[in-house]
């Protein structure tokens, strides 16, 4: 893994299209060091990012100013309008190296004190635990996205997972009880040993639950990013090809929506948008 610490010039990216809900994505991070883990087989972000550093998985650019470069830019971006952010769209705001770097950390320091609009903090890790003292201080509309694609501990083909299903639970239901909108993120969805199970889980741990197909919300049609990563080609290896198919989300969905109620599930680009 190959680090390096950047400055960077602007923090917040205008954005829109998949996430029209918001005004802005901010990545303290360029790369991701969860990319040879599980999340990383369906990942969109190396198809978005130029001229990385090698294979994705293998390097990271730690924005060492991104909480300076944020309370300036904005100043200048809250004269357009309110600004929504989503943090982060390609990279994860905890990669392994935030306990040293703590990155993501200063970036929230500055939103108590220079709140955005709204903020989204999406992660595949139990990291904000460890921030929940400014999470809970944060003067604005907040939710704390943590992806649980699947409730299986190992899926067969795949590499292993960064944080398992049972520790990325546990830290949204800790979230929840300090009062935060912890939101589980099924996305990709992954073949499920036992969904009505599954839903209780999140059932339990969750303020709500997103869920999203690699067919439908990976930006590409038909899924062609997802597909040329091979994880289609996996799943139908090892016995799991319904699970490509669009009724494995729309199954899915109904199962949650018996466990958790109508207006706790959102799908795809409407639930990450609401």
């Amino acid at each position: 893994m190959t680090v390096r610490e950047v400055a960077c010039r602007t923090i917040l990216t205008r954005t829109g299209g998949f996430l029209e809900g918001f005004s802005h994505t901010l990545n303290p991070y360029r790369g991701c060091s969860h990319g040879r883990s599980l999340c990383g087989v369906a990942c969109y972000a190396p198809a978005l990012l130029r001229g990385s550093g090698g294979p994705w998985g293998t390097f990271l650019e730690a924005k060492t100013n991104a909480a300076e470069a944020y309370v300036k830019d904005l100043a200048r971006e809250r004269r357009r309008g309110p600004v929504r952010v989503f943090c982060a769209s390609v990279t994860d705001p905890y990669v392994p190296q935030e306990t040293r770097l703590k990155v993501t950390r200063r970036v929230l320091e500055a939103m108590v004190e220079h709140p955005p609009d709204g903020l989204v903090l999406q992660t595949h890790t139990p990291g904000p635990l460890r921030d929940l003292d400014l999470l809970r201080a944060l003067p604005c509309d907040l939710a704390v996205q943590v992806s649980v694609e699947t409730d299986q501990e190992r899926l067969p083909g795949l590499p292993p997972q960064a944080f398992s299903p049972a520790e990325r639970l546990a830290a949204l239901r800790t979230m929840k009880e300090a009062g935060l909108r912890a939101v589980g993120v099924v996305a990709p969805l992954l073949p499920l040993r036992d969904t009505e199970a599954f839903a209780r889980a999140l059932d339990e741990a969750c303020t709500s639950v997103i869920v999203d197909h690699w067919l439908v919300g990976d930006g590409s049609k038909d899924g062609a990013r997802t597909r040329r990563r091979g994880l289609p080609d996996v799943l139908e290896k090892h016995g799991y090809g319904d699970w490509n198919r669009i009724e494995a989300l729309e199954r899915t969905t109904h199962v949650f929506r018996g466990v958790l109620g109508e207006d706790r599930v959102g799908v795809s680009r409407e639930g990450f948008n609401r």
